[in-house]
């Protein structure tokens, strides 16, 4: 099983199992050089963290991206749920939208309370790829972004009984835009659950799952 989204470097992660396949976001600067330990990363600037942020970390994250080969930008975005300022957000999160373009890369993008912000700016740059991961938005705007291409990723969360939004939003989207992960929670392995449970959703076998979101992630980040 692919792994969409597994902040693996975080000191408080268990070790994954061996031949487990994952992607490995950065936050920020603080964690460009940790992530590149695994074999898919990728850079970006996290909106919790644009604060801590300048104009010259933006120019050395591209240098990072020439010369490292990340599989994607991110993670990025926005979370208009945070108290933190709404037009420093826009601002990176705009200026890694433009990296995305410049190096064809997708984006993986953490949207919080701001999804409608994050559809506008996508709708703006149709040969924008990508995965909006941990998706927290609604039915509506997940048929808006599933219909501009992009997946929607998914987590532990949808195991709680109680996340009535999330798991409605899972059985109703088309597997072929759905990824898996386990984002900051502490065993990655867990990964499993997830699948399992859109399997008991969708009213399909485990196996279907796993292959198709197998190949999503395979597709949106070009793993080998």
């Amino acid at each position: 099983m692919i792994n969409s989204h597994a902040h693996l470097d975080f000191e408080t992660m268990d070790a994954i199992e061996q031949n487990a396949v994952a992607v490995v976001p950065s936050i920020g600067k603080q964690n460009w050089t940790d992530v590149q330990m695994y074999p898919y990363f990728a850079f970006g600037i996290h909106p919790w963290t644009v604060e801590s942020h300048t104009v010259q970390d933006l120019e050395h994250l591209e240098y990072l991206i020439k010369c490292n080969n990340p599989i994607a930008i991110g993670e990025c975005g926005l979370d208009f749920y945070k108290d933190i300022d709404r037009l420093r957000q826009l601002f990176f999160f705009d200026a890694q939208v433009k990296l995305a373009l410049t190096y064809d890369l997708p984006l993986i993008i953490h949207g919080v309370k701001a999804t409608e912000e994050i559809i506008l700016t996508l709708k703006k740059n149709p040969k924008l790829s990508g995965e909006i991961h941990d998706f927290s938005g609604s039915e509506s705007q997940a048929m808006q972004l599933t219909k501009l291409g992009f997946y929607l990723g998914f987590g532990l969360k949808i195991t709680n009984k109680e996340a009535h939004k999330a798991r409605q939003i899972v059985q109703n989207c088309p597997l072929e835009f759905i990824l898996i992960e386990t984002d900051d929670h502490k065993n990655p392995n867990d990964l499993r659950l997830v699948a399992e449970e859109i399997a008991l959703l969708k009213k399909i076998s485990l196996d279907a799952v796993i292959s198709q979101c197998d190949n999503n992630a395979i597709s949106l980040f070009k793993l080998k």
